[in-house]
């Protein structure tokens, strides 16, 4: 008798266990391995080339550091020729990459001079090689620079998005656009990229949005710290600001666009925060799970695959992929990254991701 009353109480708590396990919060994690793709030099950037990927990558020690990748979708890579035109292109590490499906152009820097500030370099070309466009010193540095933050091919025009001095209060965000071999840094004067005494905004990621220009950041108005995007509709003309729905301080600090829609990626109260932009309204994804995200931190941008928005981030020393499917988040612990997720991109049914210095491969299928 006594022995069948315990494993009454056993099969009872057993089944407590099991409904405790799972109610609340996202469903349990789940170990998924990666498979490593090794590579001529440390990946940086990626970047969709038709159904190839396009891997800018950086190789210390080498007569040229940076280099470019394309890896067909046999799992085949081959180097796209680079020519330099200064000291510093030879040593530039990636910023962004983009291209239109022919054209392909790219920006990176490296730091040096008696201020150790960054020397940029921008790119232009195809997959049949890049060559870098000497700039005047004023272009991109000088007293008044700031960093460069992303390119991008627009349908109208190439543009280059970052910083400069306002006059009076901060940096404006600032784009240049190519007149010929030259780039030329646009007015912005009286447009939503204006800094002011009041308005201070800080851009942290840019991309291509349709026919224009989706810039993330944050901005720091009246003592507070607001996630904010920047949208030009078409090229880089008529841009609006829109601060992002929040409930704390926070930013915004990447982001991933397809022709319907954007999503973004950041902090609010220290927390991972995500938001979508359908047509010209942005809500937060509701309650992605708890990772810490500081403001010193970097997160790679969203992708969105298989029907869901995947975040891939580190949380302490593990790397997760965050898959978000309706209103339901499962975590996923990967086997095989380490470091800080750094790049994504989903190719197909193939996602991609930079993690610690190295590039990852799964199917989309194996994070549902």
């Amino acid at each position: 008798m006594w022995i069948l009353i315990d494993m009454r109480k056993r099969a009872l708590a057993a089944v407590l266990v099991a409904l405790a396990a799972g109610c609340g919060g996202p469903a349990a994690p789940t170990g998924v391995p990666l498979t490593r793709v090794d590579l001529p030099g440390e990946p940086v950037t990626l970047t969709a080339y038709g159904d190839s990927l396009l891997i800018g990558t950086h190789r210390e020690g080498q007569p040229v550091v940076p280099g470019l990748l394309r890896r067909d979708p046999s799992g085949a890579v081959t180097e796209i020729p680079l020519t330099t035109a200064t000291p510093y292109g030879k040593l530039a590490r990636w910023t962004a990459i983009d291209t239109d499906g022919t054209r392909v152009v790219a920006i990176g820097g490296e730091r040096g001079g008696a201020h150790g500030n960054v020397r940029w370099s921008v790119w232009d070309g195809t997959a049949a090689g890049l060559v870098e466009k000497r700039q005047g010193f004023s272009t991109f540095g000088g007293y008044g620079a700031g960093d460069l933050t992303g390119v991008m091919i627009t349908p109208s025009t190439p543009a280059v998005v970052g910083g400069w001095e306002n006059p009076t209060a901060g940096f404006d965000i600032a784009d240049w656009l190519p007149t010929g071999d030259d780039w030329i840094r646009q007015p912005t004067t009286g447009t939503a990229l204006e800094s002011t005494a009041q308005h201070l905004p800080f851009p942290i990621a840019a991309t291509r949005y349709g026919p224009g220009i989706l810039v993330v950041g944050w901005e720091f108005a009246n003592g507070v710290v607001t996630p904010t995007a920047w949208h030009a509709p078409t090229g880089a003309t008529g841009w609006t600001k829109t601060p992002l729905p929040a409930g704390g301080p926070g930013a915004a600090m990447s982001v991933h666009c397809t022709d319907s829609g954007c999503v973004a990626a950041g902090r609010v109260n220290g927390k991972l925060a995500l938001w979508r932009l359908t047509g010209d309204t942005w809500t937060p994804l509701p309650d992605p799970p708890a990772i810490p995200v500081g403001d010193q931190d970097v997160l790679a941008a969203p992708v969105e695959t298989d029907g869901a928005v995947i975040q891939f981030a580190a949380d302490g020393n593990q790397v997760k992929a965050l898959r978000l499917t309706g209103n339901t988040w499962t975590a996923h612990t990967l086997t095989g990254p380490t470091g800080t997720p750094t790049a994504t991109l989903a190719l197909g049914p193939t996602t991609f991701l930079v993690s610690g210095g190295t590039l990852w491969t799964t199917q989309a299928t194996a994070l549902r």
